[in-house]
């Protein structure tokens, strides 16, 4: 179930979200704390063309933009405010996502004296065939939608409104309502995504979901929710005791490992195993964890990465680790174990005040405990070469003051995506002035602002300007660098702006579409996955598409439009996104617009 070195077990994050066979994606409602752009274009990718996230095809602006044509109306992912990457190089595409990001901002907690984090990973996904059924998927997982290579866990239930579940979706119905509070009415995109979550909230009540073999009972657990929130703090999970424990977090808060260190806990036989990172450590020195094995991933295993926070968790800015991530709690006591997983790291944070989301999943100690989670991910011999993991001690590690430079820009570049923000373009001359106002009353010292795709910038004033900038460089997304001291962070934030020209969009597409030859190549993305794999080939083959030769090409193009007016006839309609756009002859040719209104007469397809 748990084997890292399993192709059964491992999950591929585009596979789990692909439709089944003959199905197409509807709906899509994601979350994330941490957002990269680049990966929510290859989760377009994935949904769009059904290709995998890691596929060639997302270095591909053609695919790229078809992808995204296709289905940047039917996704939205909400996210933590202040926690979008900024792209190393955001090209003119970057702007279409603006329509599916959303992002979000807990209020601030006097309890624990900071900002909560919005901080679960979910997929909530509507799928349809031919014949008008729908399928419907839910994934909770510990993942970030960001291209990271640590160790993830995922679980996906598969339902319908056909058959009988065993799972309720009244959690999800709750989650929904409390994602529908996050939006903002002032984004440009705010009635189309309050429209699809309002439908979702309609249609998921009726779904009955299906738990996994082996598995008697699942709950979810929406946590920070507000009057729809699971009482965690009040699961057994930290109020009773136990045979077995296996906590599987990255990060940690020590009082919450001390409340399962509690002797109170134990029962006959007990045992206890945590397993996170080398660098929480030094949070459960001082006895917190002595009645627990301790273990972390071993150095040798651990490659750099780059990644951005997680939670009440520091930036890691010059270069993060391949480490563990997964959030995994395995209780056994008795016959009986539950199994949790998801978002929550073994933090008060994360337990008492973050947005979080959970399963828990029910089962026999004969098909799973604590000893057989251990066994699948490290295998038989605990102290073996293949063991991925090491047992420490820590009777040398000193505590250390949790707080740091890095957390401080953190909290700065949350109140920053706190302020009230709104900017407004207009015309000047060929270009376009952008003026922007902060709800604030002097310069906010450290910080800098700019539009994403611009490299004019200004510090964080109650009025700013941003004069002169090309149309492609318009959009919902500026970028914001705080520094304290000598510690800079960039984000990527999302201020509400007025008087973006309607013409962007065929701006960005003749940014993609230059010539006739990719004109050709985005035609045959459209017209199916099995052309475009040919066309990739042929392209390959010639070393360049330039060197595909147009005439051997138009003809079969024309050929499987015809095959495709028979097979699937809506996808000749999406082409209609790029002859709208388009009006040069050297791009389009006439032949081709005079063809394809033959075909859009014939099949009955609107031209608007």
């Amino acid at each position: 179930m748990f084997k890292p070195t399993s192709a059964r077990d491992r999950i591929n994050y585009g596979e789990v979200l692909m439709p089944p066979v003959g199905y197409k994606l509807e709906h899509a409602i994601g979350t994330t704390y941490s957002l990269d752009l680049e990966t929510l274009t290859a989760v377009a990718i994935a949904l769009g063309l059904i290709e995998d996230t890691d596929s060639e095809l997302i270095s591909n602006p053609i695919s790229m933009l078809s992808a995204l044509q296709k289905i940047s109306d039917r996704i939205i992912v909400f996210c933590e405010a202040g926690q979008i990457k900024l792209p190393s190089k955001p090209n003119a595409l970057c702007l279409t996502l603006e329509k599916m990001v959303v992002p979000v901002s807990v209020p601030y907690d006097k309890k624990i004296k900071r900002f909560p984090a919005f901080h679960p990973k979910t997929w909530l996904l509507e799928y349809s065939n031919e014949e008008g059924k729908k399928k419907y998927r839910f994934v909770v997982m510990s993942r970030n939608m960001t291209f990271d290579h640590s160790w993830d866990v995922a679980c996906a239930l598969d339902g319908d409104t056909s058959s009988l579940g065993e799972v309720s979706a009244e959690p999800i119905v709750e989650f929904l309502k409390f994602l529908k509070k996050q939006l903002n009415k002032d984004l440009v995109n705010f009635t189309r995504q309050n429209s699809d979550i309002a439908y979702m909230i309609k249609t998921i009540s009726h779904v009955n979901f299906q738990v996994e073999d082996g598995f008697s009972e699942c709950v979810i657990m929406p946590l920070g929710i507000g009057s729809g929130s699971y009482d965690m703090a009040a699961n057994w999970l930290f109020t009773e005791n136990f045979h077995e424990l296996v906590v599987m977090s990255p990060f940690l808060t020590g009082s919450v490992i001390a409340g399962f260190n509690n002797p109170g806990k134990t029962l006959t036989g007990t045992t206890r195993t945590l397993i996170t990172r080398r660098s929480e450590l030094p949070k459960i020195a001082d006895g917190k964890a002595s009645n627990f094995d301790v273990y972390v991933m071993k150095d040798d295993i651990i490659d750099g990465e780059s990644s951005i926070s997680d939670g009440e968790e520091q930036f890691e800015q010059e270069s993060g680790k391949q480490d563990i991530h997964a959030k995994i709690y395995v209780r056994r006591k008795y016959n009986t174990t539950d199994l949790y997983l998801g978002s929550m790291n073994a933090s008060y944070a994360a337990i008492n005040s973050n947005v979080e989301m959970m399963l828990r999943l029910r089962t026999k100690n004969s098909l799973l405990n604590g000893e057989k989670f251990l066994d699948d991910i490290m295998g038989d011999d605990r102290e073996g070469k293949k063991n991925p993991f090491e047992l420490v001690s820590l009777d040398d590690i000193d505590e250390i003051d949790e707080t740091s430079v890095q957390d401080s820009v953190e909290q700065l570049i949350k109140k920053i995506c706190r302020i009230k923000m709104s900017a407004r373009v207009e015309a000047n001359s060929g270009k376009f002035d952008v003026r922007v106002s902060a709800e604030i009353n002097c310069k906010m010292d450290g910080v800098v602002i700019r539009p994403l795709r611009s490299n004019k910038e200004s510090e964080l004033l109650p009025d700013m300007e941003f004069n002169s900038l090309e149309m492609l460089q318009l959009s919902e997304f500026y970028v914001v660098s705080a520094t304290i001291d000598d510690c800079t962070l960039d984000r990527v934030i999302m201020i509400p702006t007025s008087g973006i020209p309607e013409g962007r969009d065929a701006e960005i597409i003749k940014n993609v579409i230059k010539t006739k030859n990719q004109f050709i190549e985005y035609v045959a993305f459209i017209l199916g996955d099995d052309y475009v794999q040919s066309f990739l080939e042929n392209k390959k083959s010639s070393g360049e598409f330039g060197e595909w030769e147009q005439n051997s090409a138009m003809p079969a193009v024309y050929e499987k439009m015809l095959k495709t007016s028979v097979s699937d006839p809506e996808r000749l309609g999406e082409i209609q996104y790029i002859t709208k756009a388009i009006e040069e002859e050297e791009i389009i040719p006439p032949e081709f617009r005079e063809m394809y209104e033959v075909f859009c007469n014939t099949l009955g397809i609107k031209q608007v």
